[in-house]
């Protein structure tokens, strides 16, 4: 038996499938856009505000492409908000959420609910209930404001998850281990009596993405410093909420 001649075959023929794949793949690439997000609070001195600008790419699998047919990938730029309080600390309204890590990836799709019906037809692959929502999505005009809860979707009809992302602060800012979890829904635990928040407002734009984070947050540039550098006294694993910090 000869081995070499196998092998070759073996890559000729691994070659070849990969070929045909991305030939018959036939994905559809949607128009990216830009959303901004203001997240608007109540505080003892008055009302402060905070935005950022996200900015969305999706596509979806052809049909043809037997590991993934039909599947909805995306990527996203942007960082977080960040709402400068009369305290002298920082909120941060982060690109993730606890119902979903890929939170600002899809917060202003959602805004465009599906009807029962709607969710109820049959599978299209040529209009799918993304495609559906993606269209209405793009269709809207002006500030729409973020519900607190979201349904979850068809495959749970129902229930409902939060729509809002993940709130967090930091007792030393400079210390990326001292991020504390905001409950959106009681500030004052965290801020004291007198702050809430008021709303998250979102907006298609066409402005261009922030890069505030890494002036208010420099450890953000340098985080293998907060790892393995042991003159640094914050040095230790950077907790796993702040992946979704910036993108």
């Amino acid at each position: 038996m000869n081995l070499d001649k196998l092998t070759v075959g073996a890559v000729k023929a691994v070659l070849l499938f990969s070929v045909l794949l991305i030939a018959g793949c036939g994905s559809t690439t949607y128009p990216p856009y830009r959303y901004k997000e203001t997240v608007i609070v109540q505080t003892p001195q008055g009302i402060r505000s905070g935005y950022t600008v996200i900015e969305v790419r999706m596509y979806k699998e052809g049909q043809s492409n037997p590991f993934d047919g039909g599947a909805i990938h995306g990527k996203v730029k942007g960082e977080a908000a960040a709402i400068e309080l009369p305290d002298g600390r920082t909120l941060f309204a982060l690109l993730t959420s606890p119902a979903n890590h890929g939170w600002a990836q899809g917060a202003y799709q959602m805004l465009a609910q599906l009807t029962p019906d709607e969710m109820a037809k049959p599978y299209n692959p040529n209009n799918t209930a993304f495609d559906i929502q993606y269209r209405r999505a793009m269709a809207m005009k002006g500030p729409q404001v973020l519900p607190r809860a979201m349904p979850s979707g068809a495959a749970e009809p129902g229930r409902f998850v939060s729509g809002y992302p993940w709130f967090v602060t930091f007792v030393n800012i400079n210390d990326p281990n001292s991020v504390q979890v905001v409950d959106p829904d009681n500030l004052a635990a965290t801020f004291g009596e007198g702050y809430k928040l008021k709303s998250i407002i979102l907006e298609k734009t066409s402005d261009p993405l922030g890069h505030s984070i890494r002036k208010i947050l420099p450890w953000i540039s340098h985080k293998e410093d907060y790892r393995y550098d042991k003159s640094n006294p914050f040095t230790s694993k950077i907790p796993a909420i702040l992946d979704g910090i910036e993108f």
